[in-house]
């Protein structure tokens, strides 16, 4: 038997690459987080022949500053967290270091920033490994634009099933940016798809300030009528009994079980919108259904199947759509 050995820093940073980044919805999740956590108000993603060719997602956040160019690219290079401990506190969505790392491990990646402090923009090409390949002066308004070219190219099975299952993989990322846009209020964010010689616009958010105004944006006026909004209201004592939760008595309690994590229902909120019961409310298939938690975006099979059991007990044709 050959004997055990460490492997070369390369091999590990292509292996675990392929483990972060995914599939394309992943890939453009990732860049649209690093924007909303830069404070940009609008963010335009471009596609070129549905994402295989190229994605670009640009920004008008604050730009990367001069010091950032190299570590923006490095493996567990962040600004999020300085210790495990800042995990308790986080309010951005990346934290790791690990997404634009491993994007210039699966593709060709290109930045072009200009920070609020310069008056020029730098475009800068990265290697495989992160770091810079080329840099160059060009023009460009404050903000960031992060381009990938051939994604997976550099994994040639993952990137056979990627062009083979693209309208598929396309149809994920479609539904990753509408969580986005449903959630993220005063932000326009927009996605376009160039097929040859013509551009195609997807979608488009116009920097609403609610919730409401985000899915008429994008579902239309027929599909926020088909909604009612949730009412959360103290749980009853046989409720509390079949989910073996404890109801403290009074004020104090109250606070005492919030400081202690104590499993009691007022300790969450629930606000949000779903399909009312009465036949033709609902949809043919579960593809309008969206959960957050702290405004996150989170895939829970409990609930959703929750919901869905109990949207069945009034309509069982159909299934419900929710945010």
């Amino acid at each position: 038997m050959a004997c055990i050995k460490s492997l070369d820093q390369n091999t590990v940073h292509r292996i675990c690459s392929g483990q972060v980044v995914i599939n394309l919805a992943n890939a453009v999740k990732e860049l649209i987080e690093n924007s909303l956590d830069a404070g940009a108000k609008t963010i335009e993603i471009r596609l070129r022949q549905y994402g295989s060719e190229l994605i670009e997602v640009i920004d008008d956040g604050p730009g990367i500053a001069e010091q950032d160019f190299q570590t923006i690219t490095l493996k567990h290079y962040t600004s999020k967290i300085q210790n495990y401990d800042d995990l308790e506190t986080l309010g951005t969505f990346g934290f790791r270091g690990e997404a634009l790392s491993s994007l210039c491990a699966l593709s060709d990646l290109t930045i072009t920033t200009r920070h609020a402090s310069t008056d020029v923009a730098t475009r800068l090409e990265y290697d495989k490994k992160g770091l810079i390949a080329k840099r160059t002066p060009c023009a460009r308004s404050v903000g960031t634009s992060v381009c990938l070219e051939r994604l997976f190219h550099t994994l040639p099975v993952r990137h056979k099933e990627f062009t083979k299952n693209l309208k598929r993989e396309y149809h994920k990322l479609i539904h990753v940016i509408q969580c986005y846009s449903l959630i993220s209020e005063g932000v326009k964010l927009s996605c376009y798809n160039i097929v040859g010689d013509k551009s195609t616009k997807i979608m488009s958010t116009h920097s609403k300030n609610s919730l409401k105004e985000n899915i008429i944006e994008i579902f239309g006026v027929a599909a926020m009528s088909s909604l009612v909004k949730f009412e959360q209201i103290e749980p009853s004592d046989e409720v509390l009994i079949d989910y073996k939760l404890k109801k403290p008595d009074d004020v104090e309690q109250k606070a005492a079980a919030a400081a202690t994590t104590t499993d009691y229902a007022s300790l969450f909120k629930i606000e949000g919108y779903v399909s009312d019961c009465s036949h033709n409310s609902g949809r043919s298939a579960p593809d309008r259904q969206y959960f957050y938690v702290n405004k996150r975006p989170c895939d829970n099979s409990r609930v959703t199947k929750l919901v869905n059991e109990l949207f069945h007990q009034f309509n069982r044709l159909q299934y419900p759509m929710f945010v």
